[in-house]
């Protein structure tokens, strides 16, 4: 029988509790002061009580699924769930849809720190039938930290898609996305509706680094986005972030303010790469950024990124509210170009 030790976070043994302790220390939440629950998808049971990593008599291991994980997070409290990988897809929590709304409630993966496609993967049903939902997962919650996962919204094979599919959607305020994938638009129905998008925000203050949002394995035509600034939605911060792009059209954006005063302050973007695999089948892409209303009430602003693929920042009514340093539009500056 493997040797079990007690800690703070419950009963695991050595190797698992490397594990969870570095993922734990990676995120900052060493000194939580909330509770430490443990989701497993492909080993765990809805029917233990997700206090310890492994199952052991009594009810006592990782839970299966991430509603049931979540059930056990207090709002408020500093909880954390860890959610358990095991390198395969056949280990990922499948959701339908979902909304976290607890705020202080944190979401950590334990799996390899891949900055593509984690397998601490949140990702749709492979059932066949299945309608893909527009709305695949919602934090309306605030100060959540969610670090090291992967979303993926996408029909397979013998499912639906559906059009105006948004993978993730931020109404809440003082998140912080750090080392996630957020991948949309993975069927062609999602990526050839203008109305899609990887990524939609309308809370303020969230903080994304080191994340890839989008995918760039399924041809995108329409005008539709990556990132979308709705509601008023103030001061969030990319940095050191990817963006990737498979244009089948060239009409495809990175970024898309909707409407009037869809933006409040500043939306920065720092360090980051957008890139359009133009070497791979994809279409130049027209501009990165679109407005749809001159009176956005906010800005935009570029510190050193980086355009592949790409012609130009922004169109005339996001150039006009887009601000830029090392990242000009001429392809002398940041605007990568052929060297030859």
């Amino acid at each position: 029988m493997t040797q079990l030790s007690q800690g703070p976070f419950g009963a695991y043994t050595p190797q698992a509790a490397a594990a969870i302790q570095a993922a734990l220390t990676q995120a900052g939440l060493v000194a939580t002061t909330g509770n430490v629950f443990y989701c497993d998808p492909a080993n765990g049971l809805d029917t233990n009580d997700g206090q310890t990593p492994t199952t052991t008599p009594g009810g006592h291991g990782p839970v299966a699924t991430l509603a049931a994980g979540y059930a056990l997070l207090r709002s408020g409290y500093n909880d954390t769930l860890v959610l358990i990988g095991n390198g395969q897809a056949s280990g990922s929590a499948r959701i339908t849809s979902f909304t976290w709304a607890k705020n202080a409630a944190h979401l950590i993966g334990v799996c390899a720190p891949s900055a593509l496609s984690q397998r601490a993967r949140i990702a749709n049903p492979t059932t066949a039938g299945l309608n893909i939902t527009a709305n695949f997962f919602v934090v309306s919650g605030n100060g959540c930290l969610f670090q090291n996962l992967s979303w993926f919204q996408g029909a397979g094979a013998g499912q639906t898609g559906i059009a105006a599919a948004i993978c993730m959607t931020v109404s809440g305020q003082r998140n912080a996305f750090v080392n996630c994938d957020i991948e949309g638009m993975g069927d062609a129905t999602a990526a050839t509706d203008a109305g899609s998008r990887n990524l939609k925000i309308t809370g303020g203050e969230n903080y994304f680094s080191h994340c890839n949002i989008g995918l760039d394995t399924v041809a995108r035509t329409g005008a539709n986005a990556s990132v979308e600034f709705a509601g008023g939605t103030a001061r969030n911060y990319f940095e050191n972030c990817t963006f990737p792009f498979l244009s089948g059209d060239g009409n495809t954006l990175g970024v898309l303010g909707t409407g009037a005063a869809c933006m409040d302050r500043w939306q920065l973007f720092r360090g980051c790469v957008f890139v359009n695999c133009i070497k791979s089948t994809a279409t130049q892409m027209t501009v990165l950024a679109s407005l749809t209303n001159a009176a956005s009430g906010g800005l935009l602003a570029y510190h050193n990124c980086l355009l592949i693929g790409i012609t130009k920042f922004g169109d005339t009514l996001a150039l006009g509210q887009s601000y830029s340093y090392g990242a000009v539009n001429s392809t002398a500056n940041s605007l990568a170009a052929n060297p030859a």
